[in-house]
C-alpha cells in the first residue's frame, strides 16, 4: 500500500479564480484549506473554537488529485477475508438452522435480512442523487417505510397464504393465485429476470468502479482498468467471483420450501457491516474533516451546485413515483418476497421488523445529505461523478483505513443483493421453466425412485453463472453510461409491472388467469416502449428521431411522450404509463373471460383468507330430514367406524334410548353430531355441513371450496398437534400403517438411528429401513434378511413386544412396540444407557453396602479391641509419662552433675597452670622451666577436655553434616590396626586385627573415630592379655567388635558407661584414666550415623564393643583419575599475621620466631597493603577481626588470586561446616583454637595437595 503525500500545493487557475488547494496538517484532525481570493493568497485559519474550514471545489484540471492508492491484492485479500467470514456464518446457519425456529434472536435476523433492500445503490448512489438531484433519494427510503408500518396487514396476509400454499418465489406465489398456471409462472420468472438484471449490473459496476478507483487512486472512473494476473477486465472477474459465492452460499442443498437459513444469517451480518460502514464514513466525514453537521452545511451554502438542489420544491411528480416503487419493491421485488415471505419461520416476527427495519432505513439515511454536501464542498459539482463521493472523500482526506471501511461496506451491500438475487431469479427459472420444458421432452421418464435432486442443483448452479454472464453484458453496454440510481430506478419502475396481479389478486376475486397474463405483457411491452427503448436511443442502436418525433413520425407516440402527455420527467411517464396500461388490459380481459374451477378455488383461498362469514346456525333452520342411518356414515367419513359407532352409543346410554337406522334424527342428537364433528373439521365446516341438510341442498361451489379449505385446515392442524406432541417426546417413535409403510415419526427417532437425509419420507415401506440398519449390525449377528423376516412377521401378526438392544456404540436401546386399533403399528425407541447405568451402579452401590456393613462389624470388633488395648496403652503411657518425668529429673541431675563435673575437670587443669605461672616468678631459672613445661601440660590437659566437649554440644545441636559413602572397612580398618598396634607393644599388650574386605555405607571419618575410641579405652583399660578388632556378617549388615581381656564392667555400672564423665579405673602401673567423654561422643556419633552400639562385659573376664553397620554391594571402582601431585614443601622464612587482638599477636609471634620464621603484624586493614608490598610465604588470618571488619574468610576472599606464592591459613574456633566447606573451596588451611604448637607446626610446615584441606 502506498499513499500520495498531501501537502500545500501552488492554486490552480479556474477560470478567472484560482482554485484551492488542500493540506494534510492533522493537528487539529482537520484538513486545512488554502486559498486565494483575489489574487491575495491567505492561509485557512486553524478552527480551534470548532468551526470547519471553507472548503471549495479543486476543479482545476478536471480531475481530483490522486490522494490514496491500495494495493489491488490487498483490496482482493480483504474481499476475499470477508467472503470467507460470510460463508462460515451461512454454513454455520445451515448447520444451526434449528435454533432459528426457537424465539431470541430469529425475529432480528429476520428484521436484518429485509436490510438486502440496501444495496450498493443505498451505500453509493443515494449520495450521488442526493449531490444531483436534491431529495429524490428521500423517497427510497420512505417507500419501505410505509410498506412496513402502514401496509403490514398486506404483508402479513401474503405470509399467510404464502404458508398456506407452501409458495417457493414470487412467481410460484403469482401462479397460485390464478389457478397455479405454468405459463404465467414461466412469464413472471422472465419479467423478474429482465428487470433484475440492470440491478445485478448495477452492483458489479459498483463493485468494479469502486476497486479501479482506490487501485488508480483516481475519484473520476479510471479510464483503464486494473490488470490482476493478465486479466484487464476486471468486472468480467467480479462476475465470476460473484458466481462462485453465490453457487457456495445458494445451492449447496435442494430444500423442499426453498429456505436458506444460513444465507438469512450471513445476509443480517452484511446488513450490520454495510450500516457500521456507512455510519463511520458519514461520522467521519462530518465531525473529522469537517467540524460538525452546521459547520458542514455552513460550507456547503457557499456552493452553488448544492444550493441550488434544495431551492425546488419536495414534493414533485418524481418524488412520488419513486416513493411508489420504493413501496411496491418492498413487496414485489424477487429477493425481497424471498427474504420477507418465503424465509419468514413465524408470522409473529413481523411485528420486531416492523419497528426495526424502519429504524435501520433512518440510520442509513442519516448521513446521506451530509455526504452529499461534503462531496459537493470538497469537488465541485462536475469533477467526480457523485456516486462515488463516498469512496473519494476518504481517499482525498488520505484515509488508508477509512477508504477500506467504505470499500468493505460497498462490497457488503452488493454481495448481499447479488448472492440473493442470483439465487432467487435462478431457483425461479429452474422451477418454472426449465423443469416443466424438460418434463414435456419426448422420452422425459423419470422413476419414483430416481433422485433429481443433483440435477436440479446443477442446472440452477449454471442458471447462476448464465444470469451473472447476461449481468455483465448488460454493465458492459449500459453502466457506463448511466447512474447507479439510474440503474436502480430502471430496476424498480419493471417491478411495479408485479403490483397489480399480486397485490389485486389477494384481494379481487374477479381477476382471472388470462387477465393477469394479458395485463403483464401489456404492462411489459410499455415499459419496454417508455423506459428502454430511449436508453437503447441514446447508445445509438435506435433512430434518434424516435425520441422527439416518434416511430415513423407518428408523434403520438413519441416513447417519452406517449400520447401527448407530459409529466416533467421521463421516470413518472414511463411508470405511469405501464401501470395504466397494464391494469386497464388486466380489467378488460378478466372481465371478458370466464373463471375456471380451480381459478375460483384459488382465489376463494387467497381473497377469503382471514376472513370470517357468519354461517347460519342449525338453530336457525328447521331440523333437516336426516336419519340415524345416514347421519352414522357422515361420521364415519370422518371420525371412523369405530369412533361414530361409539360416539352414536354414548349419545343413546345419555339420553336413555335406543337409536334405529330409519329413525330422523333431532335438533339435540343433531347438536351432538355437530360438536363431534367440530372436533375434526372445525366449528364453522361441521355447522356448514349439517345445515345444507345432507340431502336435497347442495353446497355452492364457494361453500364447499370453504369448507374444503377449512377441512384441510383442521386435518394439518390435527397433524401438526400430533407433530408437535411427537417432537416433545423424548422417545424416538415411529408409526406404520396396516401396509408396513411408515406414516409418522419425530425426529428423536432419526436421531437415534443417524438416517442419512432423505432416506425416511412418508410412504415408505419400514422393510427398507430395518434392512439399513440390520446392514449396519443394529439388529446383531446373522443374515440381513433373517433379521428383516422375523420383525416383519411381528409387525404383519400385531404382537406387542419389549426388548433391550445393546448397540455398538455402547448404547443401550429399549424397544416397545403395540399395534394400533384399525391397523398398524407403533413403535418407540427409548435410549435406556443412563438407565443401565444406574442400574448397574445401585448394584454396585448394594454389594459395597452390604460389604461395608460387614466390613463395620468387623470395624466395630477391632474398635472394642482397640479401646481395650487402648485402655492398657493409656495405662502404659501414664507410666512411661511417669517415667519420662523421672527420666528428666534423671537427666536435669545428670546435667548438673555433668556441668559441676565439666567445670571442676577443665578448671582443674587451669588451676594448676596459674600456680605454675605464680611459682615461676620467683623460681630459678631451672625452674622456671620446669613450671613452664607444667603450665604446657595442664593447657594441653585443658584443650584435650574442651574438643570432646565442643564436639559433643556440635552433635547435640545438630549442626554435625553426617556424608554417608560407600567403603570399604578396609579403608579404616588398616590404618587403625598400624596405629594402635605400636601403642599396644608398648603397653605390653598383644593387638590381633582380623581383616575384612566387606564393604558398608556410613561416614568414615565419624566411623574412624568411633573405632578409634573403643580401641584406645581397649590400650588403656587392659593390663595383660591382648586386644582383638574383627568384623562378623549378619545377612545385610556387618558387626564390627572390639574384644580386650581387661578388668571388665560390672553389670550396674553398664547402664551408665555411655554417660558423661563415667570412668573407669585403670590398673597399669601409670594410673592413666580417661576423661570420661570417648564413649559418650561415640554413643551420639553412632546415633547421629544411624548405627547401634552394643556392649558385653563380665568383671574379670573383659570387654566386647560391638556396633551394626548397613551393609553394601562391592562398588566397581572408577578409572583411576590422575593423581594429584602434591606441592614441594618450601621453606618458610617470612610470615604475616593478621588479628586485632595484640595479645594474641605477640603470643602466635614469638611461637613462630622460635622456629626460625620471620614475622610481621598487621591489623585487617593494613593486610592487603603489606601484601603487595613484600613478599610473604604463608599469611596466618584470625577468622573473628572485631565487629567493625570483615571476617577473616571474607578478607582472604577479597584478596582473590594475586598472591598465588602466599599460603593462607584460618584460625578459628567456629567448626561449622560452611566455614569448612568455603575454605576448601579456596585451598586455605585451617587451625581450630585453642592453638596446639605441634599441630600449627604442622599445618604450617605440611604442603596441601590439590583441593586438600587441612583441618587440625
Amino acid at each position: 500500500m502506498r499513499h500520495r503525500a498531501i501537502g500545500p500545493q501552488p492554486p490552480r487557475a479556474v477560470g478567472n479564480a484560482v482554485a484551492p488547494c488542500y493540506t494534510n496538517d492533522r493537528r487539529d484532525g482537520r484538513l486545512l484549506l488554502l486559498a486565494d481570493h483575489g489574487g491575495q493568497q491567505q492561509a485557512a485559519k486553524r478552527h480551534r473554537r470548532g468551526r470547519a474550514p471553507r472548503a471549495q471545489s479543486d476543479t482545476g484540471s478536471g480531475t481530483a488529485r490522486e490522494r490514496c492508492i491500495i494495493s489491488a491484492w490487498i483490496l482482493i485479500t480483504i474481499s476475499l477475508i470477508y467472503i470467507g467470514v460470510l460463508f462460515y456464518i451461512a454454513y454455520a446457519g445451515d448447520r444451526r438452522g434449528r435454533m432459528m425456529r426457537r424465539p431470541g434472536p430469529r425475529p432480528v435476523v429476520y428484521a436484518l435480512s429485509l436490510a438486502v433492500f440496501c444495496t450498493s445503490w443505498a451505500f453509493y448512489g443515494s449520495v450521488g442523487s442526493a449531490a444531483s438531484d436534491g431529495w429524490s433519494y428521500l423517497p427510497v427510503y420512505l417507500g419501505p417505510m410505509i410498506a412496513l408500518l402502514i401496509l403490514a396487514p398486506v404483508l402479513r396476509k401474503m405470509l399467510l397464504i404464502a404458508k398456506q400454499q407452501n409458495t417457493t418465489s414470487i412467481a410460484d406465489f403469482i401462479a397460485a393465485r390464478y389457478g397455479k398456471s405454468q405459463g404465467l409462472a414461466a412469464l413472471v420468472s422472465g419479467i423478474a429476470l429482465l428487470v433484475v438484471l440492470p440491478y445485478i449490473a448495477l452492483q458489479l459496476d459498483a463493485l468494479t468502479t469502486s476497486f479501479n478507483i482506490i487501485v488508480h487512486g483516481a475519484y473520476s472512473r479510471p479510464q483503464t482498468e486494473v490488470t490482476l494476473a493478465g486479466w484487464t477486465d476486471t468486472g468480467l472477474l467480479v462476475a465470476i467471483a460473484m458466481a462462485v459465492f453465490s453457487i457456495a452460499f445458494g445451492t449447496r442443498h435442494v430444500n423442499p420450501r426453498e429456505s436458506h437459513q444460513g444465507i438469512i444469517r450471513a445476509i443480517a451480518f452484511e446488513s450490520i457491516v454495510k450500516l457500521g460502514a456507512f455510519l463511520i464514513v458519514g461520522a467521519v466525514v462530518t465531525f473529522g474533516m469537517f467540524g460538525g453537521v452546521h459547520e458542514l452545511f455552513a460550507q456547503a451554502k457557499n456552493v452553488p451546485a448544492f444550493r441550488d438542489l434544495f431551492n425546488q420544491p419536495l414534493i414533485t411528480p418524481r418524488f412520488i413515483t419513486i416513493l411508489i416503487l420504493s413501496t411496491s419493491a418492498t413487496l414485489c421485488l424477487p429477493r425481497q418476497f424471498h427474504v420477507g415471505v418465503v424465509e419468514n419461520t413465524e408470522t409473529r416476527d413481523l411485528n420486531t421488523a416492523r419497528w426495526l427495519f424502519p429504524l435501520y432505513l433512518f440510520l442509513m439515511s442519516l448521513f446521506v445529505l451530509p455526504l452529499a454536501a461534503a462531496g459537493l464542498t470538497v469537488f465541485g459539482a462536475n469533477t467526480v461523478d457523485p456516486d462515488r463521493f463516498v469512496i473519494a472523500l476518504p481517499m482525498h482526506a488520505d484515509m488508508p483505513w477509512l477508504t477500506l471501511v467504505a470499500y468493505v461496506g460497498g462490497v457488503s451491500a452488493a454481495t448481499s443483493m447479488v448472492i440473493m438475487a442470483t439465487v432467487t431469479l435462478a431457483t425461479m427459472i429452474c422451477n418454472e421453466i426449465v423443469v416443466p420444458i424438460a418434463l414435456r421432452l419426448p422420452g422425459a421418464q423419470f422413476g419414483h425412485r430416481q433422485d433429481l435432486s443433483r440435477a436440479l442443483l446443477n442446472t440452477r448452479r449454471i442458471l447462476i453463472v448464465v444470469i451473472l454472464i447476461l449481468a455483465w453484458a448488460f454493465y458492459r453496454m449500459f453502466a457506463t453510461s448511466q447512474t447507479l440510481a439510474g440503474i436502480g430506478l430502471l430496476s424498480l419502475s419493471g417491478v411495479v409491472m408485479f403490483v397489480p396481479p399480486m397485490i389485486g389478486g389477494i384481494f379481487i376475486r374477479r381477476i382471472t388467469r388470462r387477465g393477469a397474463i394479458s395485463g403483464l405483457l401489456a404492462g411489459l411491452l410499455i415499459w419496454l416502449y417508455t423506459l428502454v427503448v430511449p436508453i437503447m436511443v441514446t447508445q445509438g442502436w435506435l433512430p434518434g428521431g424516435w425520441m422527439a418525433a416518434g416511430p415513423f413520425d407518428i408523434g403520438w407516440l413519441a416513447p417519452q411522450a406517449l400520447f401527448g402527455t407530459h409529466f416533467g420527467d421521463t421516470l413518472t411517464h414511463g411508470v405511469f404509463w405501464t401501470l395504466a396500461g397494464e391494469i386497464a388490459v388486466m380489467a378488460s380481459v378478466s372481465l371478458n373471460t370466464s373463471i375456471t374451477l380451480i381459478e375460483r378455488a384459488q382465489a376463494v383461498a387467497f381473497v377469503d383468507l382471514g376472513m370470517r362469514r357468519q354461517p347460519r346456525s342449525t338453530t336457525d333452520v328447521r331440523p333437516p330430514a336426516i336419519r340415524v342411518g345416514e347421519l352414522e356414515v357422515l361420521l364415519q367419513r370422518f371420525l371412523g367406524p369405530q369412533a361414530a359407532r361409539a360416539a352414536l352409543h354414548e349419545y343413546s346410554g345419555h339420553h336413555d334410548r335406543q337409536l334405529l337406522s330409519n329413525q330422523i334424527v333431532d335438533a339435540s342428537l343433531l347438536q351432538f353430531a355437530e360438536q363431534r364433528l367440530a372436533g375434526v373439521v372445525g366449528s364453522a365446516s361441521a355447522r356448514l355441513m349439517l345445515a345444507s341438510g345432507l340431502r336435497q341442498r347442495d353446497l355452492a361451489l364457494e361453500d364447499m371450496v370453504r369448507l374444503l379449505d377449512r377441512t384441510a385446515d383442521a386435518v394439518q392442524f390435527n397433524r401438526n398437534v400430533l407433530q408437535a406432541a411427537l417432537e416433545n417426546i423424548d422417545q424416538g417413535i415411529s408409526v406404520v400403517d396396516q401396509d408396513l409403510r411408515l406414516v409418522a415419526w419425530n425426529s428423536r427417532y432419526l436421531e437415534v438411528f443417524e438416517y442419512p437425509p432423505g432416506m425416511v419420507r412418508t410412504g415408505r415401506h419400514i422393510a427398507d429401513l430395518i434392512r439399513f440398519n440390520a446392514m449396519r449390525g443394529e439388529c446383531g449377528p446373522g443374515p440381513v434378511e433373517e433379521h428383516v423376516r422375523k420383525r416383519l412377521e411381528h409387525l404383519r401378526e400385531g404382537k406387542p413386544h419389549r426388548f433391550e438392544r445393546h448397540r455398538r456404540n455402547g448404547t443401550v436401546l429399549q424397544m416397545t412396540g403395540n399395534p394400533m386399533p384399525g391397523g398398524g403399528f407403533v413403535t418407540t425407541f427409548n435410549d435406556i444407557t443412563e438407565f443401565k447405568r444406574n442400574e448397574a451402579a445401585l448394584t454396585r452401590m448394594n454389594e459395597e453396602l452390604e460389604a461395608r456393613v460387614a466390613k463395620r462389624t468387623e470395624e466395630l470388633s477391632r474398635a472394642n479391641e482397640g479401646l481395650r488395648r487402648e485402655n492398657q496403652q493409656r495405662a502404659e503411657a501414664q507410666r512411661a509419662a511417669l517415667e519420662a518425668r523421672r527420666e528428666a529429673e534423671r537427666a536435669n541431675l545428670s546435667k548438673t552433675r555433668f556441668l559441676a563435673a565439666a567445670s571442676h575437670d577443665l578448671l582443674q587443669p587451669l588451676n594448676a597452670a596459674r600456680l605454675f605461672a605464680a611459682g615461676a616468678e620467683q623460681g630459678s631459672a631451672s625452674a622456671q622451666s620446669t613450671a613452664l613445661q607444667q603450665i604446657q601440660m595442664s593447657l594441653e590437659a585443658a584443650q584435650a577436655l574442651l574438643e570432646p566437649l565442643l564436639d559433643i554440644s556440635k552433635i547435640d545441636a545438630g549442626a554435625w553434616d553426617v556424608k554417608y559413602q560407600a567403603f570399604p572397612l578396609s579403608r579404616i580398618l588398616d590404618p587403625l590396626t598400624r596405629e594402635f598396634d605400636v601403642l599396644a607393644r608398648n603397653a605390653g599388650l598383644v593387638l590381633h586385627a582380623v581383616p575384612s574386605n566387606a564393604w558398608v555405607r556410613s561416614d568414615p571419618n565419624l566411623l574412624r573415630r568411633i573405632l578409634q575410641n573403643f580401641l584406645s579405652n581397649a590400650v588403656r583399660y587392659t593390663e595383660t592379655g591382648r586386644v582383638l578388632i574383627g568384623v562378623r556378617r549378619r545377612a545385610d549388615h556387618v558387626r564390627i567388635e572390639v574384644w580386650d581381656t581387661g578388668p571388665g564392667i560390672s553389670e550396674d555400672q553398664l547402664e551408665s558407661v555411655f554417660e558423661e564423665f563415667q570412668r573407669g579405673t585403670s590398673s597399669h602401673a601409670s594410673g592413666e584414666r580417661g576423661l570420661g567423654l570417648g564413649l559418650s561422643l561415640a554413643d551420639r556419633m553412632a546415633r547421629l550415623l544411624g548405627h547401634e552400639i552394643k556392649v558385653n562385659s563380665k568383671p574379670g573376664h573383659g570387654t566386647v564393643f560391638r556396633i551394626h553397620i548397613e551393609r553394601v554391594a562391592p562398588e566397581t571402582p572408577a578409572a583411576d583419575s590422575p593423581a594429584t601431585e602434591p606441592v614441594a614443601a618450601q621453606p618458610i622464612h617470612r610470615a604475616l599475621c593478621v588479628d586485632d587482638d595484640n595479645a594474641s599477636l605477640d603470643a602466635l609471634v614469638g611461637l613462630l620466631k622460635r622456629w626460625d620464621i620471620d614475622c610481621m603484624t598487621a591489623p585487617p586493614e593494613d593486610a592487603h597493603a603489606l601484601l603487595a608490598d613484600e613478599p610473604f610465604d604463608i599469611a596466618i588470618f584470625d577468622y573473628d577481626l572485631g565487629e567493625h571488619n570483615a571476617n577473616g574468610l571474607e578478607l582472604i576472599e577479597s584478596l582473590g588470586q594475586r598472591f598465588q606464592d602466599t599460603r593462607f591459613i584460618l584460625v578459628t574456633a567456629n567448626r561449622s561446616q560452611d566455614i569448612i566447606a568455603r575454605a576448601e573451596a579456596m585451598n586455605i588451611g585451617l587451625v581450630y583454637k585453642p592453638i596446639g604448637p605441634e599441630k600449627l607446626r604442622e599445618t604450617v610446615r605440611r604442603p596441601v595437595r590439590g583441593g586438600e584441606i587441612e583441618a587440625v
